[in-house]
């Protein structure tokens, strides 16, 4: 039985239980990763919808674990909102989220910027370094593990269609740079999705069940990967019914076409000739076919006396035709 709950559902559930163990100093990582494939910038704010209260909850906590201000949330008929003010960022996390897609830079943001406040309390990068922060860094960049990081990029973005119905698991990303960014690094695990445009979205997609499967594999979502593959196999299994079908229908049609002919050839033969005047081998096989037209060559075969091959039916029911076929060209 299929449970209930649909399985983007489960999996988002699975996700967040597994987020309330995560160590705080990836915190920032998490909230910075979600703003930058989900975040829309307008001005000096950036804002993030989500369907999901508890992700957003975790949000509002990451922000503040990172010392990072308090975002403003706004509750809809159907999701809610958080508000950020880009302004009141530290300018290396502002630097690290990826550009809007008019191609300006992030109000208050300078590419050339260095993290240099070692006492800032934030974890984006190693002060003593001396590296640049370039535009999504929380993607290319990110400190998450590989489990991680997919598992909060479902939770920004991504939604997993009924496998019962179709395989397909998307990501909606806000900006052409971001979506550009998760794709190489989802590229660099095998799992290489497509990426396309939906009315200014961007939309990174798989549509194969086996890879949607190392998806599942990699998140650590154990149970809902053995009810993936469980729906493959039965899915799998009916193709192969069905294409068995198939071929059978279509012998079935070639059977009762090869038959109607031979039965014409016969009834040519007896109306003009009659079938007494053929050789015995012939007749019987006449005979046979009129009074089995139903019978596969196979089967006719072995009800003859003594029984013969399907070769040896086949050839002899063309036989029949190719006489009949005579008489035709005689006649006319």
């Amino acid at each position: 039985m299929v449970p209930d709950t649909s399985f983007s559902k489960r999996l988002r559930k699975y996700l967040l239980d597994i987020s309330s163990t995560i160590d705080k100093e990836y915190y920032p990582a998490i909230l910075g990763l979600a703003l930058s494939l989900a975040g829309r910038s307008d001005g000096s704010k950036i804002s993030l919808i989500s369907e999901q209260s508890e992700y957003l909850d975790l949000l509002v906590l990451a922000a503040k674990e990172s010392k990072l201000p308090a975002p403003e949330r706004i509750v809809y008929a159907k999701g809610e909102s958080l508000i950020f003010d880009l302004n009141q960022f530290d300018p290396c996390f502002r630097e690290a989220l990826p550009d809007s897609d008019s191609g300006s830079h992030l109000p208050g943001s300078d590419s050339g910027s260095h993290l240099t406040d070692p006492d800032s309390g934030s974890h984006l990068a190693d002060p003593d370094s001396g590296s640049h922060l370039t535009d999504s860094d929380f993607i290319s960049k990110s400190s998450l593990s590989r489990q991680m990081f997919l598992g909060h990029t479902f939770l920004a973005c991504g939604s997993l269609a009924d496998p019962n119905i179709q395989f397909s698991l998307e990501w909606q990303v806000a900006t052409e740079e971001a979506a550009k960014a998760l794709k190489s690094k989802l590229d660099t695990w095998s799992l290489n999705p497509g990426l396309t445009s939906r009315k200014r979205i961007h939309v990174l997609y798989i549509k194969s069940g086996e890879s949607i499967a190392d998806f599942l594999i990699m998140c650590g979502a154990t149970d809902l990967l053995l009810e993936l593959v469980d729906i493959r196999v039965k899915r799998e299994v009916s193709a192969g019914v069905n294409r068995l079908m198939n071929c059978d229908e279509a012998n079935s049609n070639r059977q009762v076409d090869t038959a109607a002919r031979q039965l014409t050839a016969i009834r040519y033969i007896a109306a003009k000739i009659g079938l007494s005047v053929l050789p015995d081998n012939l007749r019987l096989a006449a005979e046979a076919r009129l009074a089995a037209p139903e019978l596969s060559i196979k089967e006719l075969g072995e009800h003859m006396e003594p029984p013969i091959g399907k070769s040896g039916m086949n050839h002899r029911l063309r036989k029949l035709e190719e006489i009949a076929e005579d008489l035709r060209q005689e006649e006319q």
